[in-house]
Parts: C-alpha cells; structure tokens; sequence
C-alpha cells in the first residue's frame, strides 16, 4: 500500500506540478531494463529487474525522473532523482551521451537480519548514479555500472 501512494505522489510532482526550472521541457524519456550481469555469483542474487522509468528531459539537459525495480535482493525498490544528461559527442545520427543522477532509494529491507550490507541497515538512503549511453532519437540505450557490484543496460523511447 505504501508504494502505491508513492507512486502517485510522484507521478502527481512529475506530471502536474509545474517545474521549478525555467527551462522548457524537451521531452519525456520510458526506459526498460534489458540485462543485468552481476560480477559475483551469487544464489541470492537477482538478475531480472524489471525496472520500468520515466524521466523528465528539459531543453537545458537537466532532468528528473522516478524508477521502479527489483534490487539485487529482489525486493521493490524505488529511486526518485534529478539529474543532467550530457552530449559528448556524435556518429552521424547516434549521439554518445552520459547521465549523472542524484536522489534518494528506498526499498531495502534487512528482512530481519538476513541480510547485512549498509544498504540495508539504512533502507532509505541517498543515491549517485552514473550512466553512458547511445541515443538515436527517439531511442537510447545506457549501461548503467552499480557500485562494484555489477551493470545493468536500459534503454527506451523518447517521446
């Protein structure tokens, strides 16, 4: 029930509450995970995140946005952000970008002791995310490293 009144809340800031910034929105980015590699082999470990997200792009490369996944410990974890995208170079029609994220995560649960990393002795935390990627518009495709844990590859349609 929580998460659901999160997700509305969000979608609420996202989509109806006009922007702080003065920049014009540009457009509104769907994203999928597509695969995940852990570095480690581990039993527990989840591979398939199904992370489904939506991000707000503005005419100045900043950005907000509000995904949705299953975490290494396969738990419903979600990560609201802001952010900048950065244009670093072109190959014909495909541009060579990078995406840095900020925000909070939650959703980690000790489940009572099972697990002990610090993530999940806090369960909310702040979070900084790096990605590089391909966009070809209205598509792109970012690989996504998490700590020293693993990658994750997402893309998605701009529209």
């Amino acid at each position: 029930m929580w998460f659901r009144k999160i997700f509305i809340s969000t979608l609420l800031i996202i989509f109806i509450v006009n922007p702080l910034s003065a920049a014009e929105l540009e457009n509104y980015y769907l994203q999928t995970s597509f695969y995940t590699h852990h570095y480690s082999n581990k039993e527990y470990q989840n591979n398939q995140q199904n992370l489904i997200g939506i991000e707000r792009h503005y005419s100045n490369n900043q950005l907000n946005g509000i995904a949705f996944f299953k975490n290494t410990y396969d738990q419903n974890t979600i990560y609201i952000y802001s952010g900048k995208n950065y244009y670093l170079s072109k190959l014909g029609n495909t541009e060579i970008t990078a995406k840095l994220t900020y925000g909070i995560v939650h959703g980690y649960d000790d489940e009572n002791g099972k697990y002990s990393t610090w993530m999940h002795d806090m369960g909310t935390f702040p979070a900084l995310v790096f990605a590089v990627g391909l966009r070809k518009k209205p598509y792109r495709l970012e690989i996504i490293p998490f700590a020293d844990a693993g990658i994750i590859i997402t893309g998605g349609l701009e529209f």
